[in-house]
């Protein structure tokens, strides 16, 4: 079996499965449909037409819509490219990973003809792809009808794929708008492989954001590492007021903060820090940053809250080492483990040994090999009717209820696309603070 995995990279997920393939013996191979920004490592086909879809999809991504006139033919054209890379792909490969909610060319008779020549499928949701836009931070605030479209739009792509694909995997904090069971996130895990850098060599090759070892080092500093890819999401602002304070009241402790690093320098700093602070409204413990740190066994403090529903929603399943705690508990966790060496070094060694056995690539790999067989144990389906978590990602919890609550009072609670849920709608209305009974001639609305 020789596996295809794309179209596109998400925190080196790809990079990780195919290195966890090679691993057990199956071959595959990583087709990305343009270049990643943030430079993650890959070996891809060295076939013309796929190197000539790659080169219009990352030259359309890069031009700034100043240049619509040349940008709108390259999207076409790297559209229509997408065909053909998709009869290639069909006589190369007898399986398909299909990363972030995409594919070759995001359309249902792609599917259909990868069911109809009995090619598994999996698609692996990673976050925004899925999650509803009225509780992820990372849609930008809009007009509720704006908002009433994009949560539209999203129902409709998670809908095409979990009909089109064998499998879906997805995370209990995301995924709401499905309406089939789905495997489990945390069943699977997250592949990251290091193999080229755990010796500590360099690859920033002048790197512009800085490191910390430029900061004069002593003994008794706590360095900090932090490296949103979108600040605003992540609570940069309140993580740095968090250090302040710290620093106020007589810490020791330096914050190197790095606002959209390639992951080279990313990698760098990981070596060289005591403590990662990932972010403060994840529904996730263990994202890209924190299982890259604990790679390199560094502990890593992550705000969410997610960390009320997790012991629930992982129902057995093995839970990532971080300090995962509610936004309200981060500057206590941070003054913890800022204060206590001990307690960094074995939350830090507890990760390492987690991310290189539970969620080694080889494992990972092992688990997918499974799903694409049809062998899913019991324990790794979630249901989405089980769904009851309702803040979201990237947003002070205020924020996501006036968000929720101006959706529904314009849209009715149908716009919240959750109709096959209504015990997970009500909780939404209840949370936000809709009187339903008021909406009561327009709750059933067209969504």
């Amino acid at each position: 079996m020789k596996v295809f995995i794309g179209p596109t990279e998400v925190a080196g997920i790809a990079q990780g499965l195919r290195a966890g393939f090679e691993r057990i013996g199956v071959t595959a191979e990583i087709v990305l449909e343009a270049a990643h920004p943030f430079g993650y490592g890959a070996t891809e086909p060295d076939a013309l037409l796929v190197r000539c879809w790659k080169w219009t999809g990352t030259l359309c991504r890069r031009l700034p819509m100043r240049h619509l006139w040349l940008k709108a033919p390259l999207a076409l054209v790297h559209l229509m490219l997408g065909w053909p890379v998709l009869c290639w792909a069909l006589w190369r490969y007898q399986a398909f990973v299909f990363l972030a909610g995409k594919t070759l060319t995001n359309t249902k008779f792609e599917l259909w003809l990868l069911r109809l020549l009995q090619r598994p499928v999996v698609v692996i949701f990673v976050g925004s792809d899925a999650r509803p836009p009225y509780i992820n931070g990372a849609y930008p605030a809009s007009t509720p009808q704006a908002m009433k479209r994009a949560t539209r739009r999203q129902k409709r792509k998670v809908r095409r794929l979990e009909l089109g694909a064998t499998v879906c995997v997805n995370a209990p904090g995301t995924a709401h708008f499905h309406e089939r069971p789905v495997v489990n996130w945390f069943a699977l895990g997250f592949p990251r492989s290091l193999e080229a850098r755990v010796d500590g060599a360099s690859t920033t090759n002048g790197d512009s954001h800085g490191s910390l070892a430029d900061a004069p080092r002593t003994g008794t500093t706590v360095y900090l590492l932090h490296s949103p890819s979108h600040p605003a999401v992540k609570g940069t602002r309140r993580i740095e007021a968090a250090v302040q304070s710290l620093k106020a009241r007589g810490f020791a402790v330096e914050l190197l903060t790095l606002n959209g690093a390639s992951n080279s320098a990313v990698l760098d700093a990981l070596q060289q820090c005591d403590l990662v602070v990932d972010q403060l409204f994840s529904d996730t413990p263990m994202a890209g940053l924190a299982t890259e740190a604990a790679q390199l066994g560094k502990p890593a403090l992550v705000g969410g809250f997610f960390s009320r529903e997790l012991r629930q929603a992982l129902n057995g399943l093995p839970q990532p080492p971080t300090r995962f705690v509610d936004p309200d508990f981060f500057e206590v966790a941070l003054e913890e483990l800022v204060a206590d060496a001990d307690a960094r070094h074995a939350l830090g060694q507890a990760a390492k040994n987690f991310v290189q056995t539970e969620w080694a690539c080889e494992r990972v790999a092992e688990r997918l090999l499974r799903i694409l067989r049809g062998d899913v144990p019991p324990a790794w389906w979630l249901d989405p009717s089980s769904i009851r978590y309702l803040a979201g990602c990237g947003l002070p919890e205020d924020k996501a209820r006036e968000r929720v609550r101006e959706l529904v009072q314009h849209g009715g609670i149908a716009a919240l696309a959750l109709t096959d849920k209504p015990k997970l709608e009500s909780a939404f209305a209840a949370w936000a603070g809709v009187n339903l009974p008021c909406l009561e001639g327009t709750t059933r609305g067209a969504t």
